[in-house]
């Protein structure tokens, strides 16, 4: 069986080196450092689900998902934000605009599982 695959993007290597072993062994689990790696990951793979920190340096897990909004490519993509952010404001501002969810740091593994199988189903 063909394993769906998960881009995380988050700008700490730390957190990208964390998701991967927590998923690896379910997911082929892409990782990106930012959106402009990100992007490259997309324009050569199709992915099923995008974790997407909040808060990087250059353009934000916000301006990212705004720019996927408006692509007829990517615009379908489940995106779930994973965020150390207690600003509700930031939250409702994710759904708004089309985030499916959120993930607050730190996470369990059981929670990164959890929200990830809940979207790739």
């Amino acid at each position: 069986m063909e394993k769906n695959i998960v881009l995380a993007v988050d700008d700490m290597p730390e957190v990208l080196q964390c998701i991967n072993s927590i998923l690896q062994d379910v997911y082929d689990v892409r990782l990106a450092v930012n959106a402009a790696s990100a992007q490259e990951v997309l324009e050569s793979t199709p992915v099923d689900l995008i974790l997407l920190d909040v808060e990087m340096p250059g353009m934000s897990g916000l301006g990212f998902l705004e720019k996927l909004q408006k692509s007829e490519t990517y615009k379908n993509i489940p995106v779930v934000f994973i965020t150390s952010s207690k600003d509700d404001k930031i939250v409702k501002t994710a759904i708004k605009n089309g985030a499916k969810g959120y993930i607050t740091k730190p996470f369990t593994p059981e929670a990164l599982r959890e929200s990830v199988q809940f979207f790739c189903l």
